[in-house]
């Protein structure tokens, strides 16, 4: 039967909608008087719940997302915050009893051991990745828990996974994973034997989910010379560098010789290395913001990429305007996504501030804080038969200066084909001239001899 826990207080969950808030006539009561502190969990179907705002400006949030105008769907074990109060949804038929794991299927989980040492970490940033949903789980001072019951910082609704399955605590050397379960937790597919200290990156199985493990790096101690064996042989001492002084006043003071040509030594032709195939990215970021920076691009290569000025994420932005954990890059089955993570100057999608999470759609401008970048997803180039040719500037004054040389040759040859007419012109003049002259002549010798 669904229900939800409010410290503890466990309230079933009726078809229907169920108001929480913190104002009289609320079905959950929280501490408080604030009536924009709604929720309404609403059971429809067959143990289909989902939550929506009371409001429209509550604030609620679904395992530290915010939701949006839609109604967010509930999977058990799902953490929802409202008015700063933190309550969990939880399903009887998802927190049953441990189904136990052949022995068999045990043995095909372990792999041999002798898998190379994972790298040390200190007690502090420490955080889980799911490898499943990409969702990302700080690991707080007071450590973390895994298992099917509700209590448990992050639930696994699964017949393999115990109640209390797993603990990772804050230990000497960094962070301890405790196993209490009854079929056994993994880390790089090697059974732990009760506890054992975790490494960056190292991965972590808890039965059907896997969770990638990440905390800030310890920087390598040097290692101490180790003293020699009794009546074992002293260590050759180096000979000690000669003096260059020293050196150059003996050259001095020697008798000069005849120059030799030092012959130069032939260097040996390094083996090249075989190019290994470069991977494709997944998307890229390019920097969009002027300064000497601009034009930087980023090739995102995983699923899930973190966005911040500190040292832990994949891509660090050092600018004052950018938070430390500021946002993230998830590929789901259906898109990109851009997470804001409760940045302090915010993250924007395509001029609008993101509030939550929010789908990328096309080659957007996306901006953290300050910093704006362009978003590319793999595959997403825009169309050559549909987009906007450009077109090469063009010299204007260049341009004349060709017109006008275009047209001289056009006058060039027009010049004799008008003195041409002309000529004609005069010799026609000419021949009526004179034929009217002969006319003339011969009326007058007709007219004599009459």
């Amino acid at each position: 039967m669904p229900y939800l826990q409010f410290k503890d207080q466990r309230i079933p969950l009726a078809a229907g909608e169920l108001t929480v808030g913190a104002f009289d006539g609320a079905g959950v009561r929280l501490p408080g008087d604030d009536a924009s502190a709604s929720a309404v969990i609403v059971l429809a179907g067959e143990k289909q719940v989902v939550v929506r705002r009371g409001r429209p400006d509550a604030v609620v949030t679904v395992n530290g997302v915010a939701a949006g105008v839609e109604p967010v769907p509930l999977l058990h074990g799902d953490r929802l915050e409202v008015g700063g109060q933190e309550l969990r949804y939880g399903d009887d038929d998802k927190g049953g009893s441990t189904q136990f794991i052949s022995a068999a299927d045990l043995g095909a989980l372990a792999k041999a051991r002798g898998a190379a040492p994972a790298k040390p970490t200190t007690a502090t940033g420490g955080r889980l990745v799911s490898l499943v949903d990409g969702r990302e789980y700080a690991i707080p001072d007071v450590g973390l828990t895994i298992g099917r019951e509700v209590g448990n910082d992050i639930v696994i609704a699964s017949g393999e996974v115990s109640r209390k399955h797993i603990g990772i605590a804050l230990g000497e050397g960094g962070y301890l994973l405790t196993d209490y379960s009854t079929n056994g937790a993994f880390v790089n597919g090697q059974r732990v034997e009760q506890n054992q200290l975790l490494g960056r990156a190292d991965v972590i199985k808890v039965g059907p989910e896997e969770f990638r493990f990440y905390a800030d790096t310890a920087k390598a101690a040097a290692p101490a010379p180790s003293a020699p064996a009794p009546g074992a042989p002293a260590a050759p001492v180096a000979p000690a560098a000669p003096d260059p002084i020293a050196v150059e006043s003996a050259i001095a003071s020697a008798a000069p010789a005849e120059p030799v040509a030092p012959v130069a030594p032939v260097a040996p032709v390094a083996p090249v290395a075989p190019v290994p195939p470069r991977r494709a990215p997944l998307a890229t970021l390019e920097m969009l913001s002027e300064g000497p920076a601009k034009g930087t691009r980023f090739e995102l290569y995983a699923a899930l990429t973190n966005v911040g000025r500190g040292e832990h994420n994949d891509i660090v932005l050092n600018d004052e305007s950018v938070s430390d954990s500021h946002a993230k890059l998830q590929k789901r089955g259906d898109g990109w996504w851009l997470v804001d993570q409760d940045s302090t100057n915010g993250t924007y999608l395509g001029g609008r501030r993101v509030q939550g999470e929010q789908r990328i759609e096309g080659a957007p401008d996306l901006r953290f804080g300050g910093i704006k970048m362009t978003f590319r997803a793999v595959g997403d180039a825009p169309d050559a038969g549909k987009g906007t040719r450009a077109i090469a500037a063009l010299n204007v004054d260049a341009a004349k200066r060709a017109a006008t040389t275009a047209k001289a040759p056009a006058k060039t040859e027009a010049a004799p084909v008008a003195e041409k007419k002309k000529g004609c012109a005069v010799v026609i003049a000419a021949i009526l001239t004179l034929g009217a002259a002969g006319a003339s002549m011969l009326v007058l010798l007709l007219s004599t001899r009459a």
